[in-house]
């Protein structure tokens, strides 16, 4: 499960988020100018250790829909500067290194568990001032995983979706997700 902060953050996740897809090759076709990003919904993965945030930002540029997998550390990954998208200031946490999802080892290791084992994006919870857990936060995506897929190696973040790929009725090595209004499964990572 995941604890959720009423925090301040300097800077915020979206303009974190907007920064790192700007200079991503395969954005270089996006006028973020003329149709800046806009959050949909995210979703989260446990670090067993409860060390790492693990978060999924799912935004949207015009009709185009794209996912961001970021981790939160308290402190730098070693060997990891490549990854490294910014740091910030959470208000109660202290200061954040964030990194690329897809460059953190416990992000992968976490997203290549639910896949094969199909298991699920974790539960998040409101946590007051005082440390203490509230109301589970339900307004976000669920991700799940279809089990393992035979043979299957790495898997593929995939970074720019398609809201009408056919998810359900697959064999394995997917992790697929849904959020309120979208009605399909959308295929958000693949075991290849």
């Amino acid at each position: 499960m995941a604890d959720i902060y009423a925090a301040q953050l300097n800077p915020g996740k979206l303009e974190v988020v907007t920064d790192w897809v700007a200079a991503q090759k395969w954005a270089s076709e996006l006028d973020l100018a003329a149709n800046p990003l806009e959050q949909v919904t995210s979703y989260r993965f446990d670090d067993p250790a409860g060390e790492v945030g693990l978060e999924v930002h799912i935004v949207r540029s015009g009709d185009r829909h794209l996912q961001v997998p970021l981790s939160y550390r308290g402190e730098p990954l070693k060997g990891a500067d490549e990854h490294l998208v910014a740091t910030m200031e959470h208000s109660v946490l202290g200061k954040r290194w964030v990194y690329a999802g897809m460059g953190d080892p416990v992000f992968r290791q976490r997203l290549d568990d639910a896949i094969a084992t199909a298991g699920t994006s974790a539960k998040q919870y409101r946590v007051d001032e005082a440390g203490n857990r509230g109301d589970e936060i339900t307004e976000v995506a669920h991700a799940f995983g279809t089990g393992p897929l035979p043979g299957a190696g790495d898997v593929e973040m995939l970074y720019q979706l398609n809201l009408d790929s056919p998810g359900e009725g697959s064999e394995g090595g997917l992790l697929l997700g849904r959020w309120a209004g979208q009605e399909n499964s959308v295929v958000l990572a693949v075991m290849a």
